[in-house]
């Protein structure tokens, strides 16, 4: 008898299905030569150093650096039910032979290896490698399994990155906690990541404007533009040019072509969703499982953006089946033509590691589409059009350039002629379609006319008349999920060494199936707030910043890292020689810190940060930002008064708080959460009796 064992109960059944385990057991099923169960994610987690020694369960500076000889592993307790299932399971005596089906990846091997050692299973198994969830792909992965051994090297990178990782979050966390007075949670990724929006928001406030003058000349059928940094040369500029004659002195005359994007990795998913629609990474991920799991879209945490050669038949007859489901219908009344596909665009061996790109399947119908809720059913149609737009043809335009002299002052004006849509077409529908909530960049300089006439060097053309609008120059703009999820994958850039920025190219900070989380768990752990789209450093993000040592907060530790546990998947190092390194590491990293430590100068720094956001509208003291919340300083044996941090599953910023004790309500805070899920949009307002309650806008 063979045990399968995947993931999630809805792999399993999927699995089930196929192999023909179709009674329903406790834990599993079974049918056939077959018993199917699963991990329920994470069922065996790295132990709390109480578990290596008691004394470690209170935190002291005396007893770090923490680095066990041996790691121990322990049993979740959420999870322990399922475990006691999967040995029992394993140790049957008709068991002889095992499927590891967990998801695809390194994590989903560290699930299974962790829990088959923990069970002491020495029975040979074999790895279930598949991308989609449905019947095919299941069959066809079966039929392709490999042994264990030829994972074993992924198992080792992904134990040492867990050990690693293990390793900086205990000892870091708990020096940097005791030298200061308050938890502060450090982090491999973490750490860095709260440094690049720290660095982003210094740079917004410490910005200074330029004002400059753009001047804009009318010319009839088209507008030319220059640029003065002083007001009084723009009026100067303006009274001596309106009225005269303007003379091109050159014309140039390009056509350029632009390619489609490539098919979607999860970071790129990611990013679009949250420019398009506002969605977190997180819920993206959690919306393209719930796709997966359904079996209407492929493997969610993949980092390839192309398809291999012996997909290229298989993804030509989804786009068919795509365009005859008749969800698409309105880009097939714009000629959507068939003749316009290039499939080379998407094919690309070596891009395709472990998985390929997020694509439908064919399992989708409009039917299907449209009974899914709106968060699933919008990503979809994102990884549904982006298929059909990646392979096809480009858009071409014709941009010109001239330049016209006015009395000695020279002006430009640009234009474009859309030579062929394209792709273009199809992206602007997909806007249509999802209601796309995309902010428009405002141009600086000028702007483009649609098509300049007919011109040529010396002609000439009437000003009719000229403006000066004062503008100033632009901060670069605050992290938003999009834009950081950017960052964090190509941190690399600030590298010098070309290894480490290879290693980084790829890589970054985290990986495309960690980087949501980490997100998550800076907003979570009160260094990051959203506001709006935007991603905004607190006040104790600051002052942890600025605390750390740069080497645990700039991109080039996790690089280096990256760099080796990628060497030790391909079997380049040993994993030793990796954990060597990093046991060294934190041993002089600990030592060193410690040695500096100033117990005078540590004290008070977190508690002189807090400052008053404003009055308490109960008993008229401060209210003052603590871990969790806004409250009075009067503290527990005050007035009670408070605005928890967050509140219906959403962060409530600094902002808004303050706003709320000033004014009486907030903006409007979309993303409010209902006690089944559902997302509300509401106010915060202050109620008679001075607690927090919600006032909802009038229904459209």
């Amino acid at each position: 008898m063979i045990l399968i064992i995947a993931e999630k109960p809805s792999v399993a059944g999927e699995i089930a299905k196929v192999v023909g385990a179709t009674k329903r057991e406790k834990g599993y099923l079974s049918g056939g030569n077959y018993l199917v169960s699963w991990c329920v994610g994470h069922l065996i987690e790295m132990a709390q150093p109480a578990a290596y020694d008691e004394k470690l369960k209170k935190w002291s500076l005396d007893t770090l650096p923490i680095l066990p000889d041996q790691y121990i592993t322990e049993v979740s307790s959420n999870t322990a039910d399922q475990f006691k299932v999967l040995k029992e399971l394993m140790r049957r005596t008709e068991v002889t032979e095992l499927i590891e089906a967990t998801d695809a990846g390194r994590e989903g091997e560290l699930i299974f290896r962790l829990v088959y050692d923990k069970a002491s299973c020495k029975k040979p198994f074999k790895r279930l490698w598949i991308s989609s969830m449905e019947e095919k792909s299941i069959k066809d992965g079966l039929a392709k399994m490999k042994p264990s051994s030829a994972y074993d090297s992924l198992y080792r990178a992904a134990l040492c990155r867990q050990r690693a990782d293990w390793l900086v979050g205990i000892n870091l966390t708990r020096l940097y906690s005791k030298m200061y007075d308050k938890t502060l949670t450090c982090g491999r990724v973490q750490t860095p990541t709260i440094n690049l929006i720290v660095e982003r928001q210094r740079e917004i406030e410490n910005f200074v404007p330029q004002i400059y003058y753009s001047l804009i000349a009318d010319l009839g059928s088209f507008k030319a533009y220059t640029k003065a940094t002083k007001k009084e040369d723009a009026q100067e500029i303006v009274s001596r040019c309106t009225g005269k004659e303007a003379y091109v002195t050159s014309v140039e005359k390009q056509e350029k072509k632009e390619n489609p994007a490539a098919l979607y990795d999860l970071t790129t998913l990611q990013r679009d969703a949250n420019r398009l629609l506002g969605y977190s990474a997180q819920q993206t991920l959690d919306y393209m499982q719930k796709l997966y799991d359904g079996k209407l879209a492929t493997y969610p945490r993949t980092d390839s953006r192309y398809i291999t050669a012996d997909q290229e038949a298989h993804t030509r007859s989804l786009i068919d089946t795509l365009l005859q489901t008749g969800i698409y219908s309105t880009i097939i009344s714009n000629d959507y033509s068939t003749n316009k596909i290039s499939m080379k665009r998407i094919v690309n061996d070596k891009k395709v590691t472990d998985h390929h790109a997020i694509l439908p399947t064919e399992s989708v119908t409009k039917e299907k589409l449209a009974a899914l809720p709106t968060g699933e059913r919008n990503i979809l149609l994102l990884v549904s059009y982006r298929l059909l737009s990646a392979v096809y043809s480009p858009y071409v335009y014709t941009a010109t350039k001239a330049i016209l002299d006015i009395e000695g002052e020279a002006f430009s004006a640009t234009g474009r002629e859309i030579l062929e849509t394209g792709f273009k077409m199809i992206d602007g529908q997909l806007k249509n379609t999802i209601n796309a909530t995309e902010e428009k960049e405002e141009k600086q300089d000028g702007g483009e006319n649609a098509m300049l006439p007919p011109m040529a060097e010396g002609n000439k053309f009437t000003v009719i008349g000229i403006t000066a609008e004062e503008k100033k120059t632009q901060p670069p703009k605050s992290y938003t999920e999009d834009t950081l999820l950017s960052a964090m994958e190509t941190a690399g850039k600030s590298i010098s060494d070309s290894e480490l920025k290879e290693a980084m190219k790829d890589s970054g900070l985290g990986t495309p199936a960690t980087r949501a989380g980490i997100i998550e768990n800076i907003i979570k752990t009160g260094y990051i707030s959203r506001e709006g789209k935007k991603l905004l450093p607190t006040e104790t993000a600051y002052t942890f910043i600025d605390l750390v040592t740069p080497t645990i907060k700039q991109p080039e530790l996790t690089a280096e890292w990256e760099k080796q546990l990628s060497e030790i998947q391909r079997g380049e190092i040993a994993d030793t020689v990796f954990m060597d390194q990093i046991t060294g590491f934190i041993r002089s990293f600990v030592n060193d810190t410690k040695a500096l430590y100033s117990p005078e100068q540590s004290t008070g720094v977190f508690e002189r940060e807090r400052e008053n956001i404003g009055t308490c509208p109960i008993c008229g003291k401060k209210v003052v930002e603590f871990p969790k919340s806004y409250s009075c300083e009067s503290g527990k044996g005050g007035c009670g008064f408070v605005i928890w941090k967050t509140i219906a599953g959403k962060a409530i910023s600094i902002t808004q708080a303050t706003k709320l004790l000033n004014k009486g309500k907030t903006d409007l805070i979309k993303g409010f959460k209902s006690k089944d899920g559902k997302p509300f949009d509401a106010y915060l307002i202050l109620k008679e009796n001075k607690s927090v309650g919600f006032d909802f806008p009038p229904r459209k």
